[in-house]
């Protein structure tokens, strides 16, 4: 049960951080590539000004060290514990926060969605795993 739980905090995060690597620089026609190869779930439907993709780039690049510093001593013993796991939840939210403060008021709808979506999709795939 605790490997599933790992699994999928793995998957969510991997999925959260291709979504905001592939918005950086990619053109309209390139988005719905991206969308088809399991990327982009967080920003899919969602059309990013080039200020919106400096800004979200930004913002990952702040994340992104500190999830991978988290990563490394998990894998080092093991795997996460339930502190590591909290931490990594905690700068996936924050993340989450304030990429969504720099989308409009529009474009955060279709961003709630999508967190929606995947998070449904994260339960039922713990639910149907159990």
């Amino acid at each position: 049960m605790k490997v599933i739980r790992i699994a999928m905090l793995a998957v969510a995060l991997c999925a959260i951080s291709s979504s905001i690597a592939a918005a950086q620089g990619q053109s309209e026609q390139g988005q719905g590539e991206m969308r088809r190869g399991g990327g982009g779930w967080l920003l899919k439907d969602i059309a990013l000004t080039d200020a919106q993709k400096a800004q979200i780039k930004t913002i990952r690049d702040k994340y992104v060290p500190q999830m991978m510093e988290l990563r490394k001593s998990a894998q080092a013993v093991g795997g996460p514990d339930d502190a590591t796991r909290a931490k990594m939840m905690d700068l996936q939210t924050k993340q989450t926060a304030e990429i969504r403060a720099v989308l409009t008021a529009d474009q955060q709808v279709s961003f709630d969605k999508n967190v929606a979506e995947m998070k449904a999709r994260m339960d039922a795939r713990r639910n149907g795993s159990s």
